[in-house]
């Protein structure tokens, strides 16, 4: 990946340092410059920081060399100069978010990757040099919006079990909370890349970023107890700013007939064609096409400029236009729930099936046990005589 990066530079890796590497430049007359770099896991998946160390133990040149991040939440760190808060940090720091790093709204476990990245390199050049770096304790990240999705979860869950008076307003407290808290406070809707990336193995750490997993388990849990879909009904923010924009806009066009038989199988082409990219070349941001992120962070790269207005200009006319039609990740959970539901009329038909056999082996076995009884029954009294 460096070599890649540096296109003209002769990159070797010192010997017996993981993150160590000497860089020399074309025509370099001097000896051959350090150059450090190391990988950490962001949103999306695995990226790779570069930077150099001065002689007063500075970092230096901080660079994003390589990622499969989602692209929308890279542009807006770059964009708040992310790098430009790692550079002069001393390589003995923590290179903690909010202790001595600064945080990026919108897109914290990608700054989280990239601080992570840094400081394995920093640490190892610190102690290289006879200094004892100042190592901090990974802490649990619960907080207001962890709190607020969990409440966001049991409300939807649990909606049965609620007072008449709160169902009632539901629908509408739900989509509120799941705009503010998922959507343009977390920034952190579920996409068909985010998936793909823990399918590939990039599982951030659950202590930076409890919110992904409440809203897995909630998935999980919906899926296999309520058999639905809850994430894509009610926990999206997308489907909720969809379904205001229809109401605004008081029309309904009513689709082709062939078009709602063939809609399915446009986004199972969609949504094949997504993963196959995304596992081919192990990078789940490469075949993301989803708007989400940028709807809540407003950043966004290539195709996604022209989705968003396609499809928020389509929720006006048509109800779901982008999860009838288009969305990916819809359709992933939409075939977990059929899939569900096949294995339990596969379970129901067979316990079916089975109860016939139980009750004749049950006949069997007394009409047996009678008869054995009877047997000796007449065994005995013929003793007696």
């Amino acid at each position: 990946m460096l070599q890649a990066h540096y296109q003209f530079a002769a990159i070797t890796q010192v010997t017996e340092r993981d993150y160590h590497f000497e860089v020399t430049e074309p025509k370099q007359t001097t000896e051959a410059s350090s150059m450090f770099a190391a990988s950490a896991n962001g949103y999306g998946g695995p990226l790779v920081m570069a930077f150099k160390v001065d002689a007063s133990h500075r970092v230096r040149q901080a660079t994003l060399v390589e990622h499969v991040d989602t692209a929308g939440y890279v542009v807006n760190v770059l964009n708040q100069r992310m790098l430009d808060r790692l550079n002069g940090q001393r390589i003995t720091e923590p290179f903690q978010i909010g202790q001595d790093i600064d945080g990026v709204s919108g897109a914290t476990l990608t700054v989280v990757g990239m601080t992570e990245a840094v400081r394995k390199a920093a640490h190892e050049e610190a102690i290289a040099r006879g200094l004892t770096p100042d190592t901090v304790t990974v802490p649990i990240r619960f907080q207001l919006t962890d709190a607020l999705l969990t409440i966001l979860v049991l409300m939807v869950l649990f909606e049965r079990k609620l007072p008449a008076a709160v169902r009632k307003y539901h629908i509408m407290l739900v989509g509120v909370l799941s705009v503010v808290v998922i959507g343009f406070w977390a920034n952190m809707a579920l996409s068909l890349a985010s998936l793909s990336s823990l399918m590939l193995g990039y599982w951030p750490d659950p202590r930076q970023n409890p919110s992904l997993y409440i809203l897995l388990l909630a998935i999980v849990v919906g899926l296999l107890w309520l058999g639905k879909n809850i994430y894509c009904s009610q926990l999206c923010p997308f489907h909720h700013i969809q379904r205001w924009l229809h109401k605004l806009g008081k029309n309904n066009i009513v689709l082709p007939p062939w078009l709602n038989r063939h809609a399915v199988n446009i986004v199972n082409v969609l949504l094949w064609a997504a993963l196959m990219l995304m596992f081919l070349s192990r990078n789940p941001a490469i075949a993301s096409y989803e708007p989400f992120s940028m709807l809540f962070s407003l950043d966004g790269v290539g195709v996604q400029w022209y989705i968003l207005p396609l499809a928020l200009t389509g929720s006006f006319f048509i109800k779901d236009y982008w999860c009838r039609l288009l969305c990916p990740l819809g359709r992933a959970l939409n075939v977990a729930v059929e899939q569900r539901q096949t294995v339990r009329k596969s379970w129901r038909s067979w316990q079916k099936q089975r109860v016939p056999e139980v009750k004749i082996a049950r006949e069997r076995t007394a009409q047996i046990t009678s008869t054995s009884s009877i047997q000796t029954k007449g065994k005995l009294d013929g003793d007696k005589a």
